[in-house]
């Protein structure tokens, strides 16, 4: 397997903005490469060099998605990815089924509710997900259902759709169109849209692509997109019909683009292709699991339904005693590391550590001792030689 580019981090005590080591669920540490990427000299976006541009993006982002359609990307974030798969093809008294099961599985499901539609909710608790034999129900008992949508990684709790392949089968067999949001775990667990019978996946360039934020990337299937060409709806910014004619006809965009995530996008793109979509997986798979074990060995209790957790979102729950803001206050202050807090309803109660983009054993062991210390500090009493050991148990398999 390639070895991953990283970011040296400063000798120095006092640590700046830049050189913190961010372990959060995203923006994910970027490497040097594609930040330098950044600086090229502008070009127009209405000139032959961007449309080269933009067809290098497509010709990789093909690849990576392992579509045949063309990528489309948004100078957006990926909740506007994810709305334009609601706006452009859900119309008034349409039913969509979609799991919630967090923060960004309620926020899709008022998005599906704000054109008219009806979100038929597939619910589970925090740290856990719907399992396949609810989801297999819910297509039974709505079978006009016109589209399906699934928070493949959610974001606020830790929680993975392990089942991503069998509810595209199911899917399609129901005739229903299948969406991903996939914004915190596309590039690091397996989602080839057309061999998962995927019709739509939203995803982010500030999450397991390691580029900074600032596009949202939307992959189609051919049936989606002959559906959304078919029947445009009225839209402007995310009409995406607009940008395929426009795509098609010079490969640039309807609207400026953000020009130097392109560059950077495109940089990313290149390392992501360079290592392989197969080797990405392995690798967020073994530097999740490590994490997961790291913790537990540390004497921490693990956040969520062991059947349900993610490769990417690592959710640990506090010990009594510990404080939120003082202790990732005190990670980022003293030991460089930042970690996301718990979101809505979990806020207080978990940390989130991010295992994705540049992932690899540096970031891992760093984390860890990080934290075990930390908590040393704060009066727990972490047990930092075993969270090691049994971290390393797993990246010897990198």
């Amino acid at each position: 397997m390639n070895s991953f580019r990283i970011l040296k981090m400063s000798t120095h005590s006092n640590f700046s903005t830049f050189q913190k080591l961010i372990m959060l669920p995203g923006p994910t540490n970027v490497p040097i490469e594609v930040t330098q990427a950044m600086v090229a000299p502008s070009i127009g976006h209405r000139t032959a060099d961007f449309s080269s541009l933009m067809k290098e993006m497509i010709r990789k982002g093909k690849i990576l998605f392992e579509c045949e359609e063309d990528i489309i990307h948004l100078s957006a974030s990926g909740t506007a990815a994810v709305e334009a798969s609601i706006t452009n093809i859900l119309r008034k008294d349409d039913k969509a089924i979609v799991t919630v099961c967090g923060e960004f599985g309620g926020r899709v499901s008022e998005q599906i509710a704000s054109v008219g539609a009806t979100p038929i909710e597939l619910v589970a608790d925090y740290g856990d997900f719907p399992s396949l034999s609810d989801f297999e129900r819910a297509l039974e008992k709505n079978p006009d259902a016109k589209a399906v949508y699934i928070v493949t990684n959610e974001t606020s709790s830790g929680a993975m759709c392990h089942w991503l392949k069998e509810a595209g089968d199911l899917t399609s067999k129901h005739g229903a169109f299948l969406v991903a949001d996939a914004v915190s775990n596309w590039g690091a667990d397996k989602m080839p849209l057309e061999d998962y019978n995927i019709d739509f996946i939203a995803t982010g360039s500030q999450k397991a692509c390691a580029a900074p934020p600032g596009l949202a990337m939307i992959a189609l299937s051919k049936r989606y997109k002959e559906q959304m060409m078919k029947d445009p709806q009225k839209l402007h910014f995310l009409n995406l019909p607009r940008f395929i004619k426009m795509s098609d006809k010079v490969k640039q965009t309807p609207f400026t683009p953000c020009l130097p995530v392109y560059f950077a996008l495109n940089k990313a793109y290149d390392i992501m292709v360079e290592e392989g979509m197969e080797n990405r997986y392995v690798r967020h798979q073994v530097c999740g699991k490590a994490f997961y074990d790291a913790f537990e060995a540390m004497g921490l209790q693990l956040f969520g339904v062991p059947e349900s957790r993610s490769n990417t979102v690592i959710s640990i729950a506090y010990p009594e005693g510990i404080d939120d803001k003082e202790f990732r206050g005190s990670l980022a202050k003293n030991y460089g590391v930042v970690v996301a807090g718990g979101f809505g309803e979990m806020m207080g109660k978990i940390f989130r550590v991010g295992s994705l983009g540049m992932i690899n054993s540096f970031y891992v062991l760093t984390t860890i001792s990080s934290i075990a210390n930390n908590l040393n500090r704060l009066g727990f009493k972490a047990n930092t030689d075993a969270a090691i050991n049994a971290a390393l148990k797993n990246l010897s398999k990198l």
